[in-house]
Protein backbone atom coordinates (compact mmCIF):
# COMPACT_ATOMS: atom_id res chain seq x y z
CA UNK A 1 0.00 0.00 0.00
CA UNK A 2 1.13 3.70 -1.43
CA UNK A 3 4.90 2.28 -2.72
CA UNK A 4 3.19 1.80 -5.93
CA UNK A 5 5.54 4.03 -8.49
CA UNK A 6 4.89 5.26 -11.92
CA UNK A 7 7.30 6.05 -14.03
CA UNK A 8 7.73 8.83 -16.06
CA UNK A 9 9.56 10.49 -19.15
CA UNK A 10 10.47 14.53 -19.32
CA UNK A 11 11.17 15.34 -22.52
CA UNK A 12 12.90 18.01 -23.50
CA UNK A 13 11.68 19.61 -26.92
CA UNK A 14 13.85 21.93 -29.41
CA UNK A 15 10.69 24.07 -29.52
CA UNK A 16 7.12 23.71 -28.20
CA UNK A 17 5.42 20.79 -30.20
CA UNK A 18 8.72 20.63 -31.37
CA UNK A 19 11.27 17.42 -31.90
CA UNK A 20 12.31 15.27 -28.61
CA UNK A 21 16.35 16.51 -28.36
CA UNK A 22 16.20 14.45 -24.62
CA UNK A 23 14.73 13.25 -21.61
CA UNK A 24 14.39 12.75 -18.01
CA UNK A 25 13.44 9.96 -16.08
CA UNK A 26 11.03 10.76 -13.19
CA UNK A 27 9.58 8.16 -10.76
CA UNK A 28 6.77 9.57 -8.67
CA UNK A 29 3.36 8.27 -7.27
CA UNK A 30 0.72 10.06 -9.19
CA UNK A 31 0.80 12.24 -11.83
CA UNK A 32 0.89 15.75 -9.66
CA UNK A 33 3.52 14.26 -7.83
CA UNK A 34 5.54 13.70 -11.57
CA UNK A 35 4.48 17.35 -12.59
CA UNK A 36 5.96 18.70 -9.63
CA UNK A 37 9.22 17.00 -9.83
CA UNK A 38 9.18 17.98 -13.60
CA UNK A 39 8.56 21.83 -12.41
CA UNK A 40 12.01 21.61 -10.91
CA UNK A 41 13.29 21.40 -14.56
CA UNK A 42 11.95 24.11 -16.41
CA UNK A 43 13.47 26.47 -18.00
CA UNK A 44 14.49 28.16 -21.44
CA UNK A 45 13.75 24.95 -23.16
CA UNK A 46 9.89 23.70 -23.70
CA UNK A 47 9.03 20.47 -21.81
CA UNK A 48 6.55 17.55 -21.90
CA UNK A 49 5.66 14.84 -19.44
CA UNK A 50 4.48 11.47 -20.68
CA UNK A 51 3.56 8.54 -18.77
CA UNK A 52 3.44 5.77 -21.59
CA UNK A 53 1.51 6.75 -23.95
CA UNK A 54 -0.24 9.94 -21.74
CA UNK A 55 0.48 13.10 -22.47
CA UNK A 56 0.49 14.37 -18.90
CA UNK A 57 1.60 17.89 -18.87
CA UNK A 58 3.19 20.56 -21.23
CA UNK A 59 5.57 22.81 -19.54
CA UNK A 60 6.72 25.85 -21.67
CA UNK A 61 9.68 27.77 -22.15
CA UNK A 62 10.25 30.44 -19.23
CA UNK A 63 11.39 33.61 -20.58
CA UNK A 64 14.65 34.86 -18.71
CA UNK A 65 14.64 38.59 -17.05
CA UNK A 66 18.23 39.37 -18.07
Amino acid sequence: MGDKVAYYRLYRLAEPGGKFVGFEEIEAQDDVEAARQAAVHCGAQALELWCGKRKIRAFAPQQSDG
